[in-house]
């Protein structure tokens, strides 16, 4: 593969956000170029001007809170795989928010590279399969 898929992380918090750009590889089979911005807001304008292949969402942001910030992006680009990437461990909303339309559900602090990429690869195949 040689173009890097864009991903957009969604995370207010710097060290979680550096932590992320550093899982995720810039080069070899599946290289990645990382985009940030801290509030859902930043994420839709960026999502309007197309060109992201999938988003990293923290469900705790400062301009939106839960399941509210998956729906908002959700509606805005339907289109553009979602990961879930928080702080919660909450196999309830993890569950829910697959049912909303997220790819995935990860676990900031319980996941590395490999499964960081895993779920990226997955939700990329799960998005251009229909669902």
């Amino acid at each position: 593969m040689s173009e890097a898929l864009r991903i957009l992380v969604v995370e207010d918090n710097p060290a979680d956000a550096d932590f992320i750009h550093e899982m995720l590889p810039e080069t070899g089979a599946m290289s990645f170029q990382v985009e940030s911005v801290s509030r859902l807001s930043q994420a839709l304008t960026r999502l309007e001007s197309k060109g992201i292949d999938l988003v990293l969402l923290d469900l705790g942001l400062p301009d939106s809170q839960g399941l509210q910030t998956l729906h908002k992006l959700r509606k805005a680009a339907p289109d553009v795989p979602v990961v879930v990437l928080t702080g919660t461990d909450d196999q309830e909303l993890a569950f829910t928010a697959v049912r909303h339309g997220a790819q995935d559900y990860l676990v900031k602090g319980q996941f590395n590279r490999g499964l960081l990429s895993r779920a990226v690869r997955y939700a990329l195949e799960r998005q251009k399969g229909g669902g």
